[in-house]
């Protein structure tokens, strides 16, 4: 895949320019390339301004899936959602644009394995790189991990699954905005609300009851900030 695509980018630079040249395709080039096996599913690919929905249907041996998105978004949005084989919905974020750094997250814990339906959509996103899907064989600690920020205004929801166990958050600084992080314990009590602006750095940790913990990050007007860790001591 990255073969590919470096060929063609450099086919494309070095054809010349002018009306109808490779450059000028360039200029409007999307490429979409999905990888789907049992338990790993990749989506990669280079797009000045690509806007449309794929749907895959995707085989899950575990109840819960690793997301990795070492994309640099641009901008525009892609959205992804999961479906576990049973319909429910198990991961609905949009990430939007300016997205610089990596995200490494989670599929809410206790999902039902078997076919599950990933369906990506992209809203004139400018981008490349690769969104991967891993279901969880190792049974990895659940983590959270929100990369670098241009200027960022989303909230994302994650549903990991926790023990009683502390859980470290750090925030990175910003140049401007803030950074708001909620977190509801396996009993859905509030156990957690933090607002960080300007200089970051770590933070209280959080403890609540064992489960299926739900964690709201607000990134609110938020201009080069650094990255969002939450992880289980």
């Amino acid at each position: 895949m990255k073969w590919m695509l470096g060929a063609l980018l450099a086919s494309a630079l070095g054809t010349g320019c002018g009306p109808g040249s490779a450059a000028d395709v360039l200029l409007n080039l999307d490429l979409i390339v999905a990888t789907n096996a049992a338990d790993s599913f990749s989506i990669a690919g280079v797009s000045t301004s690509f806007s449309g929905t794929r749907t895959y249907s995707w085989s899950c041996s575990k109840g819960q899936a690793n997301l990795s998105i070492g994309t640099t978004l641009t901008n525009g949005s892609i959205r992804l959602e999961a479906f576990d084989s049973t319909g429910a919905l198990v991961h609905d974020n949009t990430y939007e644009a300016a997205l610089i750094g990596g995200v490494d997250a989670v599929t809410k814990c206790g999902a039902s394995a078997g076919t599950w339906t990933l369906r990506f959509t992209f809203d004139h996103a400018l981008w490349t790189g690769a969104l991967t899907v891993h279901a969880d064989t190792l049974d990895d600690a659940d983590r959270i991990s929100i990369g670098g920020t241009g200027d960022l205004d989303v909230s994302l929801i994650y549903e990991p699954g926790w023990d009683a166990n502390p859980v470290h958050v750090s925030v990175g600084g910003m140049s401007g905005g803030s950074v708001r992080v909620r977190l509801w314990d396996g009993s859905g009590v509030l156990v957690y609300d933090q607002t960080v602006s300007g200089v970051g750095g770590g933070l209280p940790d959080a403890t609540g009851v064992a489960g299926t913990w739900m964690v709201q990050i607000d990134f609110i007007h938020c201009i080069s900030a650094g990255g969002v860790t939450l992880t289980q001591l």
